[in-house]
């Protein structure tokens, strides 16, 4: 079985903390091409790595030559992956009693359930809203984000040509992250 890369694995606190929450900011920024969008995101997880933010979601949304809105999530667990799950759990449950069956069965059920209602991070439905106001052929990245550096994070994104499309940033860092995309370098 392969597993799957996942970028925040070795997620510690960045500050020393307990790991207690912090302030986080919603930013999507559109483009024009989808995989504008992918450099984007892998520019965010080495931002991530060097500690300059600390994201705690991510997602490309692109929108098709049909007007189809996709959502590629990095972090949740879709229906498929959480039956798969449910069903391996359920089978190991039902040989304890002496029903491996019924236990994968009932697994998967739970387990397609569970991730259908769990949606951790970044609203799925709020990124499909906004993705239907992304152009034909154009794509976003969402990023549930804390600025540790902003001064490095506005450096980094002088090399990308977007736009913000949404933001939940204060307007000293909304300005900074617009001016960044602005200068395309």
């Amino acid at each position: 079985m392969t597993t799957a890369f996942d970028p925040w694995a070795d997620d510690t606190p960045v500050d020393g903390a307990s790991g207690e929450a912090t302030d986080t900011d919603l930013l999507a920024i559109e483009f024009d091409d989808p995989l504008k969008a992918q450099e984007a995101l892998l520019a965010s997880m080495r931002l991530h790595k060097r500690r300059t933010i600390r994201i705690e979601d991510a997602a490309i949304v692109t929108k098709d030559e049909r007007g189809k809105i996709r959502i590629h999530q990095t972090k949740d667990v879709n229906t498929g992956q959480g039956a798969a799950t449910g069903g391996w759990f359920g089978v190991l449950a039902g040989l304890l009693f002496m029903a491996p069956l019924v236990g994968a069965v009932l697994g998967a059920a739970v387990g397609g359930i569970w991730a259908k209602l769990r949606d951790i991070g970044i609203s799925d439905s709020q990124m499909k809203s906004m993705g239907e106001d992304l152009a034909e052929g154009d794509a976003a990245l969402f990023v549930l984000l804390e600025v540790l550096a902003p001064t490095n994070l506005f450096r980094e994104l002088r090399r990308f040509d977007g736009t913000i499309l949404f933001t939940t940033m204060d307007d000293d860092l909304r300005g900074g992250v617009a001016e960044a995309l602005a200068e395309l370098v």
